[in-house]
């Protein structure tokens, strides 16, 4: 571990200085981590984003941390190297990971041509949407999560005996995932019937222009030989 200030999600990092200089042109940008910094092209792209297709079988796990291991926790550089080419990185003092990039860019860049041609790039923009909605979701489930808990602290205070409430919870819980199960065999029973069906269909009809091709081949033979015993006479 470094002690640098990039870790945690909700953190507050000091502005620091990058040493990178790319020359050329300079442009202003008044506001980097604004909400509302995307076009409206970019806002339609990105409403493209496949978002995580969750099932009856996916845990608590699957949900929070689906796609969220491998981009965020790409380094800055790798980044760069990858988006603007090699000649595009950082010292290694501000080579710190995208999800600290993204939550304060112009502490790491300050480099405004860099720093904008970044901030510009539809992976980037992917990647800050992606950790705002994440941030999102950890919120609403650590909502649930501190609801359940006084919902158990409200039965006990009620008189109720805590272990015996949470075991009623538990069981009430694997009666639910049972029956989830059991609807999701169903689901999956009626999609393989589903397919056996077209599939026999499929035969059938292969089946039957077999049938078809070699009656018509059958009479055209007849034909054939009709003709040959009309010119012989």
């Amino acid at each position: 571990m470094s002690g640098r200030p990039e870790e945690g999600l909700y953190g507050n990092v000091e502005s620091q200085s990058s040493t990178v200089s790319q020359g050329g042109r300079r442009r202003t940008r008044s506001e980097f981590e604004s909400d509302t910094d995307y076009s409206s092209t970019t806002r339609i792209r990105l409403e493209g984003i496949r978002r995580p297709q969750w099932t009856m079988s996916s845990t608590v796990e699957d949900i929070l941390l689906e796609g969220s291991t491998n981009r965020t926790e790409m380094r800055l550089n790798d980044f760069l190297r990858s988006k603007l080419g090699g000649t595009a990185a950082v010292d290694e003092d501000h080579n710190v990971t995208m999800e600290a990039f993204v939550r304060r860019t112009n502490a790491y860049v300050q480099d405004q041509q860099l720093l904008e041609e970044i901030l510009d790039l539809p992976a980037y923009q992917v990647l800050k949407m992606e950790l705002n909605e994440r941030e999102r979701e950890l919120k609403y489930y650590w909502r649930l999560f501190i609801s359940f808990i006084t919902r158990v602290y409200s039965l006990s205070d009620n008189g109720g005996n805590m272990k015996e409430r949470i075991r009623s919870l538990l069981l009430q819980r694997e009666k639910l995932n049972a029956a989830l199960t059991e609807v999701q065999k169903k689901e999956n029973s009626k999609a393989r019937g589903r397919k056996s069906k077209a599939r026999g269909r499929k035969k059938q009809d292969r089946e039957e222009e077999k049938a078809r091709r070699e009656e018509e081949k059958a009479r055209r033979e007849e034909e054939k030989s009709k003709a040959r015993g009309t010119n012989q006479l």
